[in-house]
C-alpha cells in the first residue's frame, strides 16, 4: 500500500520538475532568439556600410603602411614641388612666368622660386609643410607614436620660434601665447581662426592611427593647439576621415562620398557644415566642374569664385578634395583603389624621370593641377598629394620629384619611425 504523503511529495516534486524544465527552455529560446536578432542586426548594419564603401577595407598591414608612408611623403613632395609659385593669386601671370622660363611643360620645383611673399630653396617645403613636419617629429619622438593636446602645444611653440621661415597668422598667434602669454593647451590656440592650417597636419596623425582607435582625440588635440575652435577641429576631422580611408584602401571618390553621406560607422557624427563642404564636392564632381570655375570668378584670372583660392575654409578644402578626386580617376563605387604594391604597371609609370616631365601618372597630374590654379596652392596641395600617393603607392610618386625634395630622407626616417609605432595587423575598420 502507498503512503499517501509520499504520493503528494512525489506529486509536487515532478510538477516543480517540469516547470523547471519549461522554464529553462523558454529561456535558452529567448537567448537564442536574441542572439539571432543581433546577428541579424549586425549583418544588416554591416551591409548598410558596404553599400557606402567600395568593398571591406584592407586589413594587411604591410599594405596599410605603405600606403600612410606614401601619404606622409607624398604630402610632401606635392608642397616642395608646388612652393616655388606659391600664393600667387593671379593665374595669368603664372602663366606668363612659365612662358618667360620655358617651364609650360613642367611647372613643377619652377626655377627660379618666386613667391612673393618669402624666398626659400628651390625644392624647400612652403610654411604649410613646414607645419606638418613638426606634427611628425613630435610623434615620433613619443614611445607609442601618440600626440597630446599639452605636451605638442610646448613643442609647436618652441618648433615656431625657431623657425627662420614665414609663419602662418595663426603660427605665429599660437607661439606668442606660448611663450608671451603663458597660455596653455587648448587656450593657446586661435578660437576663431579656421584656414587650412587645420588640415595640413592631420596627414601623419592618420598615418599613425588608420585603422586604430585613437585618430579623433590626436586630431582634436593637434588642431586646438593652434586653432582652438569647433569649425577648424570638423574639417580637419573630414580631412582625415577621407584619408583614411584611402589609406585603407578605398578610392578617393569613395572616401569623399562617405564622408559627405555622415561617415556611417565611424562613430563620431559628421557636422552640418562637413556634410555641405564635402556634399558641394561630390556634386561638382558628379557634374564634372572644372575646379578653375569654383575658385575663381567666370572669365577672370584673379577674381575669387565661389570657393576662392586663398586659405580660407572650407573652400581651401574643397578645393584639395575635388582636384584630388578629379585627378585619381578612380570610382566611388566598386572597385577598390589600385593600393601600393611596388609593381603596379599604372603606377610605375609614374615614377619614370625620363622624357621632359617627371611623371605622367595622377599624382603628378592632380599636382600640377593644382599648381597652375595659384592661390593656396601648396595648402591644398598638401592633402591633395598625401590623397593621391596614398591612393597610387610609393612608385606613383616621381622619383625624380622625390630627388628634389630638401629634407625629404629625414621626414623618411621619422615616418618609418612613426608607424612602427602601429604595432601588428588591423581589424577591419568601422
Amino acid at each position: 500500500m502507498r503512503n499517501s504523503n509520499t504520493d503528494v511529495t512525489y506529486s509536487l516534486l515532478g510538477s516543480r520538475l517540469v516547470q523547471v524544465i519549461v522554464a529553462g527552455l523558454l529561456v535558452f529560446g529567448l537567448l537564442a532568439f536574441g542572439g539571432w536578432r543581433a546577428s541579424t542586426v549586425t549583418q544588416q548594419s554591416s551591409g548598410a556600410r558596404a553599400a557606402w564603401l567600395p568593398g571591406a577595407s584592407d586589413t594587411d598591414e604591410g599594405r596599410i603602411r605603405q600606403r600612410a608612408t606614401a601619404a606622409v611623403l607624398g604630402a610632401l613632395v606635392a608642397d616642395a614641388a608646388t612652393m616655388a609659385l606659391h600664393w600667387i593669386y593671379d593665374t595669368d601671370k603664372i602663366q606668363d612666368l612659365l612662358s618667360r622660363h620655358g617651364r609650360r611643360d613642367e611647372p613643377a620645383f619652377f626655377e627660379p622660386p618666386s613667391c612673393p611673399y618669402y624666398e626659400y630653396d628651390s625644392g624647400s617645403f612652403s610654411p604649410y609643410g613646414d607645419e606638418l613636419l613638426p606634427v611628425l617629429q613630435y610623434m615620433a619622438d613619443q614611445e607609442r607614436g601618440t600626440l597630446d593636446g599639452p605636451g605638442f602645444a610646448e613643442y609647436l611653440a618652441a618648433y615656431y620660434r625657431n623657425y627662420t621661415g614665414r609663419l602662418n597668422k595663426s603660427s605665429k598667434a599660437m607661439m606668442e601665447a606660448v611663450l608671451q602669454g603663458g597660455r596653455k593647451w587648448p587656450e593657446c590656440g586661435d578660437p576663431r581662426d579656421t584656414q587650412a592650417n587645420n588640415f595640413v597636419k592631420v596627414i601623419p596623425i592618420v598615418a599613425r592611427y588608420a585603422g586604430r582607435p585613437g585618430l579623433a582625440q590626436a586630431v582634436d588635440a593637434a588642431v586646438r593647439a593652434q586653432q582652438n575652435n569647433g569649425e577648424a577641429v570638423e574639417l580637419a576631422w573630414a580631412a582625415a576621415l577621407v584619408l583614411e580611408q584611402v589609406v585603407l584602401g578605398h578610392s578617393i571618390a569613395a572616401a569623399v562620398e562617405w564622408v559627405a553621406g555622415g561617415a556611417p560607422g565611424s562613430h563620431r557624427p559628421v557636422s552640418k557644415s562637413v556634410l555641405q563642404a564635402l556634399g558641394s564636392v561630390v556634386e561638382h564632381r558628379r557634374s564634372n566642374t572644372a575646379l578653375r570655375d569654383l575658385l575663381y570668378a567666370p572669365g577672370s584670372a584673379s577674381k575669387p569664385g565661389d570657393w576662392g583660392p586663398s586659405c580660407a575654409n572650407p573652400g581651401a578644402l574643397k578645393g584639395a578634395l575635388l582636384g584630388a578626386v578629379q585627378a585619381s580617376g578612380q570610382p566611388a563605387r566598386g572597385s577598390r583603389a589600385k593600393a601600393a604594391s611596388g609593381s603596379s604597371s599604372s603606377s610605375s609609370s609614374s615614377s619614370s624621370s625620363g622624357g621632359g616631365k617627371a611623371g605622367s601618372g595622377a599624382f603628378a597630374r592632380g599636382v600640377r593641377a593644382n599648381l597652375l590654379l595659384g592661390g593656396d596652392n601648396c595648402s591644398r596641395g598638401v592633402l591633395l598629394g598625401a590623397l593621391l600617393a596614398a591612393e597610387g603607392g610609393l612608385v606613383s610618386i616621381p622619383s625624380a620629384w622625390r630627388a628634389k625634395t630638401r629634407g625629404l630622407a629625414q621626414a623618411e626616417v621619422l615616418t618609418e619611425q612613426l608607424l612602427d609605432s602601429r604595432g601588428g595587423s588591423v581589424a577591419a575598420a568601422a
